[in-house]
């Protein structure tokens, strides 16, 4: 399994920052399988596997409890907690339902029995505030994709406020490059499922 490598929030390329939401969350892999495709088998020493994770603290009977990943470290344990760390890429067309979680560091829970985890999957985002909302902020920022062969492209997202902002901060966010952080109560980027509990200019 390759090393874990640290991949920044933000880093620029002639003058175009570059970032991406790092995610922190601890899930249980339902399912998991070789990924056959042309991007998955481009490195044939760490081919990608595919996964669907469940995220315990959203509490759902439905799919929406359910988040697509992808991972090169091997093939995880059917069943097993583990803490995952990674790179989240928003699916921004009209159809939607393809975002995923590109996995960095995969650790096991170990313990007896079933084990579960009702922590909140947490996030950092460093973007432009295209626009300050009510009770949230739209966001837009360029990232890169190791998936498809480091393709860049822009993501957008809408994210809660716990708490307004004032005037002065409103004007001194709007169409400024911030670091936002925050936690996950689900998986919609446009309906304030991202909840921002801080924010600060880059």
């Amino acid at each position: 399994m390759p090393p874990p490598a640290p991949v920044p929030v933000l880093s620029f390329e002639q003058g175009q920052p570059i970032s991406n939401i790092s995610v922190g969350l601890d899930a249980i892999v339902l399912h998991s399988w070789r990924d056959n495709s042309n991007f998955g088998m481009m490195d044939p020493d760490y081919p990608y596997f595919g996964m669907e994770l469940q995220v315990c603290c959203w509490k759902s009977a439905s799919s929406s409890n359910h988040i697509l990943a992808r991972y090169t470290g091997g093939k995880l344990k059917k069943d097993a907690l583990y803490q995952l760390t990674g790179r989240f890429f928003v699916d921004t067309s009209k159809e939607g339902g393809k975002s995923y979680l590109h996995i960095d560091e995969a650790v096991r829970f170990q313990g007896p029995g079933t084990i579960r985890s009702f922590r909140k999957p947490q996030f950092l985002l460093v973007g432009e505030v295209a626009q300050v909302l009510d009770r949230g902020l739209v966001m837009r920022w360029i990232t890169r994709d190791p998936y498809r062969r480091d393709m860049v492209y822009e993501q957008s997202a809408v994210v809660g406020l716990e708490k307004q902002l004032s005037e002065k901060e409103v004007l001194g966010y709007e169409g400024e490059l911030c670091c936002v952080e925050g936690r996950m109560d689900g998986l919609d980027h446009n309906r304030n499922d991202w909840i921002c509990t801080g924010v600060k200019l880059c």
